[in-house]
């Protein structure tokens, strides 16, 4: 039994193994065609992916590593969300999703196909950049062609095959609304809602059909009727058709021009020949009688037109020198000048106006202002219209005038100073007898002297102050200010005299009436009219008089404030028919004026100038007897917060950020010095000290500084000497070092000029503390502030003044010798610092004195300057204002040396008078 079984069991053995091998063959085959489908998904240039319900990439091909990565980022992403978006929507729903997807700059089309079953989505994709791109192409072909349609200034429109409208320009509706509405209507059909004659629409049919029968443009012309009033209108227009590849009709353009303007410029012209035949023989007519020279010249210099004048110069040109044309007789210069005007017209457009002279060949000269503009003709071409009018004689008298002009102005300059020199000379060299031992009798006749000197000096400085104005050299300054305060500070001292002198003065204070009074305007000149008009009102009040002097709210803008101020006194009053002389220069009301008070006749002109100049007008009422009443008005714009801000509140000083640095300070003078040492010093800053360049680079040499502040003008080398040597230096790091430029110059001109020798930035002195502390956190921190010196406080003179002007032109209005507030600000309050400073003051001032005796003596002005310049911070700190004026002309490029004379002359006086008076410590 066994043994039949066995060869069953065999077979059937056989039979499995021959199925499990077939079964084995059906699977490699199965095997080699899924790996030849998986190439064929990982060979796909398009992005395939496979995501789970929950966003998890679970494969992805080559060509969707870029997405890949994107879904594996964990940063912020666009495209992330809206492919796990896509994936859950398509499992959600069961349905193929279909989108558009951006990512890196190129568009996708995007399948997700759901496998719910397994539990993921397949995601397709395929880049459809280059017909994103086309379609955006085509987008922006479209809009640029409508656009052109749009401001063709003619009718444009488009027709189907049916002569409908498919599109019409604004130009042939200029309602968005009546244009849309015309889509879809024929030309027949538009004529009936408009009102035009049937006949039109007729023969437009009859030509559109003539158009796309013969493939050809056809053009033609119709008249419109008149409606509403309006004249008739006519019409150039055109069929354009336009077939497709294949031969059919797809649109006809068509063009309509109005030609209505034409066709009534052509009857005009038609109907006036006549009359402009006329017209054109009456205009040469004109031009022929014209004494001005007329002519047209086109783009070669070649002359298309002239009148009768230009003919008979250029006859009488040529006649004189014997030569065949009047170019022959002009030389070359003339004829280039004259090119070079026509050129300019032709290039620029514009007119252009310029004065010339033409030598003739007796010797005689023209000269000639001549205007040239450009003629453009109906071809689009140009040519130069000249007008020449002969200004011989105005520029004879031009040339005498500025002659008289320049003589006055010499005169001035002259007669001022050979009167202010030994002027100057007799006031220095009295107020040094002053301080000898004189007895009571010497002491009055000095005084006399002084007295006499001052009022002759305040003649010649009215004199030069008036010639400044009239010669419009007089500029006023725009800086924040309180008009209240400003104006109650300058007028108090003379208050004071008033009451000296027995005379009642009351007033009216603006801050009543006007509680923000913070303008922007020139505070010294407004001061200056409030003074002269003030010191005239004591002048000719006697004792037991009265003075009023108010501060009036007019009105105010969002932008400007206007104020009134007004000064009554009850003196001797003044004439009716003398109102107005008395504003006139050199003219007082009456002859003895000037032998009982004193005075030129000039501060009331010099005011009610300074009042025009800022736009108001200095009025007066009076009657004799009875007292004078003169008031101006002032619209001044009002100052900004942050400019009240800036004027107001102090920005806090940087001690932080300074603190502990070592820095280098380079200055030869021993009081400038002391000062910046102590304001850092006091402030944590390590300072070494330099008095000179060469000094500064042997220090250099031996330390590390985070900072160094240079002095600008020092004996030996010099501040941009010194500096240049630091940028050379060998080591980039420190010849890197901040540099910030101390100097008196305070001009942009200055200071754009230290920036270009490597300086980083520039500090006018004298300087306060929080100015400096600023400029070198500012440099520490790597960010320099802008390279303009900080401004001053008071105004000193113009550095390109040749004239020599004074601090202050009234002598009873005249400033204290000195005046320690600033010094006081800067110290803080601190005695010791004060103390200081007065010290090396002292110590140091005495051998300037007399080295400025030494350069006046032997005219050595440079080292007078170089004394002056180096001065200057400390008599600032000191407030020594008088002194003002002669070291601005000492420091000035254009003084003579009659002013640098004088100047050094009258320094070194004021100084000695600085040191008599100038205590050398101050107690708490």
């Amino acid at each position: 039994m066994i043994n039949d079984s066995l060869p069953t069991d065999l077979a059937e053995l056989h039979a499995l193994v021959l199925a499990e091998r077939a079964s084995c063959q059906q699977a490699e085959a199965d095997s080699a065609s899924l790996r030849v489908l998986g190439r064929i998904t990982e060979l796909d240039p398009n992005p395939v992916m496979r995501l789970s319900a929950t966003g998890e990439l679970m494969y992805a091909n080559a060509a969707a590593g870029m997405l890949a990565d994107e879904l594996r980022a964990t940063g912020p992403s666009r495209v992330r969300p809206q492919l796990m978006q896509a994936a859950a929507q398509t499992l959600r729903t069961g349905e193929t999703l279909e989108c558009e997807l951006q990512a890196n700059g190129q568009h996708f089309l995007l399948f997700a196909v759901p496998v719910q079953e397994e539990g993921f989505a397949m995601l397709y994709l395929t880049n459809v950049t280059a017909r994103h791109q086309a379609e955006q192409e085509m987008l922006d072909q479209r809009v640029f062609y409508e656009t052109i349609l749009a401001h063709v200034p003619a009718v444009v429109t488009v027709l189907d095959a049916d002569q409908r409208y498919r599109y019409l320009n604004p130009y042939s509706e200029r309602d968005a609304a009546k244009r849309q509405a015309r889509v879809g209507l024929n030309f027949a059909e538009y004529s009936a809602t408009v009102g035009l004659p049937p006949a039109l629409g007729v023969r437009r049919r009859r030509l559109f059909d003539r158009a796309v029968t013969t493939r050809q443009v056809v053009s033609w012309e119709e008249q419109w009727p008149a409606a509403n009033g309006e004249i008739a209108a006519y019409w150039q227009c055109y069929y354009q058709p336009i077939f497709g590849p294949d031969g059919t009709l797809r649109e006809v353009m068509c063009y309509g021009l109005d030609n209505t303007v034409r066709r009534l410029a052509e009857a005009r012209s038609r109907q006036s020949d006549a009359q402009m035949l006329a017209q054109q023989t009456f205009t040469q007519l004109i031009l022929d009688l014209n004494p001005n020279l007329i002519w047209v010249r086109d783009t070669q210099g070649n002359a298309v037109f002239e009148n009768a004048q230009m003919k008979d110069f250029r006859h009488l040109l040529s006649s004189l020198a014997g030569t065949p044309t009047s170019e022959a007789a002009l030389s070359k210069e003339e004829i280039q000048s004259a090119v070079q005007a026509d050129q300019e017209v032709l290039r620029t457009g514009r007119a252009l106006t310029t004065q010339n002279s033409v030598m003739l060949a007796n010797g005689e000269e023209r000269w000639f202002q001549s205007v040239r503009c450009p003629l453009v003709l109906a071809d689009g071409t140009a040519q130069v219209l000249g007008v020449s009018t002969d200004i011989t004689d105005l520029k004879k008298a031009q040339q005498e005038a500025e002659a008289s002009a320049t003589a006055r102005e010499n005169f001035l300059a002259n007669m001022s100073h050979e009167i202010r020199t030994p002027l100057n000379g007799v006031l220095g060299m009295t107020s040094l007898l002053a301080k000898t031992g004189l007895s009571e009798q010497q002491l009055n006749y000095t005084s006399i002297i002084q007295h006499s000197g001052r009022h002759l000096l305040n003649v010649v400085n009215d004199v030069l102050d008036m010639a400044k104005i009239t010669s419009g050299k007089l500029d006023l300054e725009q800086t924040a200010f309180n008009i209240c305060d400003s104006m109650g500070h300058a007028i108090h001292p003379l208050m004071l005299q008033a009451q000296e002198k027995g005379i009642r003065v009351v007033g009216t204070m603006l801050r009543d009436s006007c509680p923000f009074p913070w303008v922007v305007g020139d505070s010294y000149r407004l001061n200056q009219i409030l003074i002269n008009l003030l010191s005239n009102a004591i002048k000719f009040t006697p004792a037991g008089g009265t003075v009023a002097v108010g501060g009036y709210f007019v009105s105010e803008t969002e932008d400007t404030l206007t104020t009134e101020f007004r000064v009554t006194d009850s003196g001797i009053g003044i004439a009716p028919d003398k109102l107005e002389s008395i504003f006139q220069e050199f003219t007082q009301a009456y002859a003895d004026t000037t032998r009982q008070f004193g005075g030129t006749g000039l501060g009331l002109s010099i005011s009610r100038a300074l009042v025009a100049q800022m736009g108001g007008r200095l009025t007066v009422q009076s009657q004799p007897g009875q007292g004078s009443s003169f008031s101006f008005m002032t619209t001044l714009p009002k100052a900004s917060p942050k400019a009240r801000e800036r004027a107001i509140t102090p920005a806090p000083l940087p001690v932080a950020a300074v603190r502990g640095l070592r820095v280098l300070l380079v200055e030869d003078n021993a009081v400038n010095r002391e000062v910046a040492k102590l304001l850092l010093e006091g402030n944590g800053v390590i300072v070494d000290e330099a008095i000179s360049g060469i000094e500064a680079l042997e220090l250099f040499e031996e330390r590390r500084y985070e900072a160094i502040l240079m002095d600008i003008q020092m004996p030996g080398m010099n501040g941009l000497e010194a500096t240049a040597r630091i940028r050379a230096h060998y080591d980039a790091v420190r010849a890197a070092t901040p540099i910030l430029a101390l100097t008196a110059n305070a001009f942009r001109a200055d200071a754009e000029k230290y920036a270009a020798a490597g300086m980083n930035d520039t500090l006018s002195k004298p300087f306060d503390e929080a100015d400096l502390l600023s400029k070198l956190a500012a440099l520490i921190a790597g960010a320099a502030a802008p390279l303009t010196p900080a401004p001053t406080a008071a105004p000193t003179a113009p550095e390109t003044n040749p004239e020599p002007q004074p601090a202050l032109t009234n002598p009873e209005a005249a400033a204290p010798v000195f005046d320690l507030d600033l010094l006081r600000k800067t110290a803080r309050g601190s005695t010791v610092f004060m103390n200081r400073i007065l010290t090396s003051f002292h110590a140091n001032t005495p051998g300037s004195v007399v080295e400025l005796h030494t350069a006046w003596a032997g005219a050595d002005w440079q080292v007078a300057s170089s004394l002056a310049h180096k001065l200057r911070p400390s008599l600032r700190l000191l407030g020594a204002v008088r002194l003002a004026h002669w070291l601005g002309i000492l420091e000035a490029a254009a003084a003579t040396d009659e002013e640098r004379g004088e100047a050094t002359a009258a320094f070194a006086a004021g100084l000695e008078e600085l040191l008599a008076v100038l205590p050398k410590e101050v107690s708490a």
